[in-house]
């Protein structure tokens, strides 16, 4: 049981305010009976010293109880730590380091993380939203809330600060926004973007447009990655500015896998329908551009052979196209947004939409495309009502459809005369 004693000293202020030293001590022991460890806190103030007293024994009951130095360690050392923790691709720790000595460093680093509260975070999100979209905003929030979750689990801290950053709030948004109807291109700006581009890279932009790829994966298009008879795609590779040490001998070029995919598990890899003619374009490309290296790749770096586009390069090509198309506001993704539209339109179900562009789940669908089910549905009323949809005027207060007053009707009549 933890008890409270006061110790004098023998400094002359020791009745004075200005007195630094602490009379009042707590003394308790660590979870695990006389087995625990005895520790020893001591306080300038006696409700202090006694609120730490009655915090200590409920929290060993609630097995709560978080050793005082654990929560002395800095938020540096606890992210290193976080950062480390899990598998991470070398891309994925590159940009973790880059948000960290962006947005995390300054006010957070070198303070203890069992020192940083709800106000602390609340702050730091407020100078966030002045300098930041709200998407970056929510998305760094929720990798800051990670890092504290990672503390809490690890018996660092004893709760998460960004629980209660914001009490006003009930629930945070999604990390996720929805496509707005300005960042998906029509028909006519799709093909006017390709037609601008080169022709030694246009069949990449149809694998974005027309097979859902995100550029990594459209600059690793090879013939064996295609099942020219089932008409399919095989997402297994993507080029990258890191981990490609084990293909491509460099850090710089393609790697087996792509985003959330183990690479050694083949259930895992991300299947796409092919067009028609859209297969024709990238047979077109092979005749005319041949391929290269033992998977037999579609793309060639323009300044070195054998070697794989980078992805600056691919996404300058695109750029340049899009602003001689009259649309400089589109990127890369925005191919992405308008195969996963029309796919929707189409009617197609989000499972196999998600599972065809690699979502992790399709919650992640729902929440960016949701809005596009929705006019779906429109849709699927309408045609509901063209097929099932009756003139009913002439049978206005009739309860039964006319369509039912067959054979049955002479019942109702025989019911009605009895």
């Amino acid at each position: 049981m933890a008890t409270v004693k006061k110790v004098d000293c023998s400094c002359p202020r020791r009745k004075k305010p200005t007195c630094p030293h602490k009379p009042y001590r707590v003394t308790y022991r660590e979870p695990g009976g006389r087995a625990g460890k005895p520790r020893q806190v001591s306080f300038k103030l006696l409700e202090d010293a006694q609120a730490f007293a009655v915090k200590v024994e409920r929290d060993k009951d609630l097995g709560a109880y978080i050793h005082p130095k654990q929560g002395q360690r800095t938020f540096s050392d606890v992210w290193e730590e976080w950062v480390s923790a899990g598998v991470l691709e070398a891309s994925s720790k590159a940009n973790y380091t880059s948000v960290y000595k962006n947005h995390y460093g300054v006010p957070f680093g070198s303070r203890p993380i069992g020192a940083i509260t709800p106000s602390d975070i609340a702050k730091w999100e407020t100078e966030q939203h002045a300098k930041y979209a709200a998407y970056g905003v929510q998305g760094r929030f929720n990798v800051l809330s990670s890092v504290f979750n990672y503390a809490v689990d690890a018996e660092i801290i004893g709760r998460n600060p960004c629980r209660k950053a914001n009490a006003r709030k009930n629930a945070r948004r999604s990390a996720y926004i929805p496509v707005s109807d300005e960042e998906i291109p029509t028909m006519e700006e799709v093909l006017g973007i390709i037609a601008e581009a080169p022709k030694r890279i246009r069949a990449g932009f149809w694998g974005m447009a027309g097979c859902g790829c995100r550029p990594g994966e459209a600059l690793a298009l090879s013939d064996l990655s295609m099942d020219w008879e089932g008409s399919i795609l095989h997402k297994t590779h993507q080029v990258s500015a890191h981990g490609c040490n084990e293909i491509s001998g460099q850090n710089r070029g393609v790697k087996r896998g792509t985003k959330h995919r183990d690479p050694k598990r083949e259930d895992l890899v991300v299947k796409a329908p092919v067009p028609a003619s859209v297969a024709e374009i990238f047979a077109d490309h092979i005749d005319s551009f041949g391929v290269w290296g033992e998977r037999g790749w579609l793309f060639e770096s323009p300044r070195k052979s054998d070697q794989h586009p980078s992805y600056d390069w691919f996404l300058n090509q695109f750029k340049e196209a899009a602003k001689k198309a009259g649309t400089p506001e589109y990127t890369p993704k925005s191919f992405r947004h308008f195969f996963i539209s029309q796919a929707i339109h189409e009617g197609i179900p989000l499972f196999e939409i998600a599972a065809w562009v690699g979502h992790r789940t399709t919650r992640v669908t729902e929440v960016v495309y949701g809005h596009l089910v929705r006019r779906a549905m429109t849709r699927g009323a309408n045609a509901m009502e063209n097929r099932l949809g009756l003139d009913l005027a002439p049978f206005k207060g009739v309860i039964t459809p006319p369509q039912w007053l067959g054979a049955g009707a002479g019942d109702d009549d025989h019911e009605g005369a009895a």
